[in-house]
């Protein structure tokens, strides 16, 4: 796969996963009431958390893989299994992120919400770092394909920072039947991209079995 194809998956995965458009509504709740500018810093904190864990995943991948002997098969299946409850998750319009009418006037409350609940685990959450897990142990990975990755990943962070800074205008453009259609859209693409990474994950766990079989 070339670089750029690289960048193009990855970007894409990131993109449907980290759902800045869905999660636009969770921005605007734990946000009303604030100004503008603090609206735009927490959108850009945000956005600047998400990278900074999505890429600490990406280049210690390999070594967080290692210590707990988890292999890059055992990942994608895992990881797809995640992201294909997202996926559904969102076909339903049941959003994993919703909270009790408690916990969400804890965070309304908060000063800073743009590490939590925002960045980790709305934005960089369990399908997100599943993703730049399963690219971080791929072998003869070279220069020019960790700039890839970590080009898509700052790409879809900017996403991130573009659509919470403007939350209000993109909730007022699409609507609430656009926020649906879109999210539901990114669902479907969630569960294609699920399938796909536990097709890859058991085939090469099969073809591993098979290889272990023929040496004995």
């Amino acid at each position: 796969m070339s670089p750029i194809q690289e960048f193009g998956v990855v970007f894409a995965a990131l993109f449907v996963i980290t759902n800045p458009l869905g999660n636009l509504g969770v921005f605007v709740s734990i946000t009303k009431g604030d100004s503008e500018k603090f609206k735009k810093q927490q959108a850009f904190r945000a956005a600047l958390y998400s990278f900074a864990l999505l890429f600490v995943f990406f280049v210690g991948g390999k070594y967080i893989l290692d210590f707990f002997g988890i292999t890059i098969d055992g990942i994608q299946i895992g990881g797809g299994i995640i992201i294909a409850k997202i996926g559904f998750g969102l076909m339903a319009g049941k959003k994993d992120h919703a909270a009790s009418k408690e916990e969400h006037e804890e965070v309304v409350q908060m000063e800073d919400v743009s590490f939590c609940p925002l960045a980790m685990p709305m934005v960089a959450g369990p399908g997100g770092l599943a993703v730049v897990l399963s690219v971080a142990n791929k072998a003869n990975m070279q220069i020019i394909d960790y700039a890839a990755i970590t080009a898509a990943i700052a790409a879809a962070c900017f996403v991130i920072w573009i659509c919470f800074r403007e939350s209000s205008v993109v909730a007022n453009i699409l609507g609430e039947t656009g926020m649906t259609a879109i999210t539901k859209i990114m669902g479907f693409i969630l569960i294609c991209i699920s399938i796909q990474m536990i097709i890859t994950g058991t085939g090469g766990v099969l073809a591993e079995w098979g290889i272990a079989t023929l040496t004995k």
